[in-house]
């Protein structure tokens, strides 16, 4: 057999390979984002976050101030490129080593998901 149409073939099976895992990449950050309402979002940011995050959550709370390490500033998009996922784990769970701590207890999965929408549109 020769080897031409052989490596037309493995080309195009990558090719392949690359679409698939673009496209799953792409449908689970745009289903992890369609989880919350950004607008019920706020509500709840207002409520729970301005304290140590600040209204415009820049980690400049009044309480934040004496926070160490200090609250995290969402509008640094460099900080915020961690997945949805993670961002929904730290507010259920909170966070090892720093003052946030978790709302698993006292806040429901939607609200929760809700602030990772309003959480991420801070940082557009």
């Amino acid at each position: 057999m020769s080897q031409e149409p052989r490596r037309k073939f493995m080309f195009l099976m990558i090719v392949i390979l690359f679409i698939i895992i673009f496209a799953g990449a792409f449908l689970t950050k745009a289903s992890a984002a369609g989880k919350g309402n950004a607008e019920a979002g706020k509500k709840v940011y207002d409520a729970k976050c301005t304290l140590c995050h600040g209204a415009a959550g820049k980690g400049d709370g009044p309480a934040g101030a004496s926070l160490n390490p200090k609250a995290t500033n969402f509008t640094d998009k460099e900080k915020m490129k961690k997945p949805d996922d993670e961002l929904f784990k730290s507010i259920s769970d909170g966070v090892k080593g720093t003052s946030m701590i978790g709302y698993a207890g006292s806040t429901s999965e939607a609200d929760r998901w809700n602030l990772v929408a309003y959480i991420r549109s801070l940082s557009k």
